[in-house]
């Protein structure tokens, strides 16, 4: 089957469809729940319950645009959905835009380490961080668009972004240190 018609499966409740839907994306979403998620035990909830969308929701999806797109956006809005229930975002302290100035280019931070590395890195940021880290670093999103999805400031924004890029460097660099 191609994606077409396991979609038009998925829409007409097929389960064999939802099987190969399953198998053809499970990997790739899943790595996007774990850059979101803490842990993996909060990945798996994510992952689960995003599916669970995905089949309930694919009704409404109308063949225009990326279907990976479609579905790569259910699961980073239900990772955010997770934390944001949790309250993990606060307004920016002056402390926090003291750092926004400091903040650089993305400078290679990541050439000369594994992907797990990186991921276990990123997995150890604090929520607030990883998780704008994860839509401005990895999604390309706006400071400006994930400020208002998030309803914070673009200040905000910046100066978590910054925290996570300032201690991403420290956790890789003590890897590195340790080797």
């Amino acid at each position: 089957m191609d994606l077409d018609e396991i979609i038009e499966g998925c829409k007409e409740g097929k389960p064999k469809a939802q099987k190969a839907l399953y198998d053809m994306f499970s990997g790739r979403l899943f790595g996007v729940c774990l850059r979101y998620c803490r842990n993996r035990d909060d990945a798996k909830d994510v992952f689960q319950d995003a599916f669970v969308k995905v089949f309930n929701n694919i009704i409404m999806y109308d063949n225009f645009g990326s279907f990976d797109g479609w579905i790569r956006k259910i699961f980073v809005n239900q990772a955010l959905n997770f934390y944001r229930y949790n309250k993990v975002f606060l307004q920016v302290s002056a402390d926090d835009l003291n750092l926004i100035s400091e903040e650089n280019s993305n400078d290679a931070l990541f050439d000369d380490y594994s992907t797990k590395k990186i991921l276990d890195s990123i997995q150890k940021l604090p929520n607030k961080q990883r998780i704008v880290f994860n839509m401005i670093e990895v999604e390309g999103e706006s400071y400006e668009d994930v400020a208002k999805f998030l309803n914070v400031s673009q200040e905000c924004i910046r100066s978590q972004n910054s925290n996570a890029k300032k201690k991403l460097r420290e956790l890789l660099y003590n890897i590195k240190k340790s080797e």
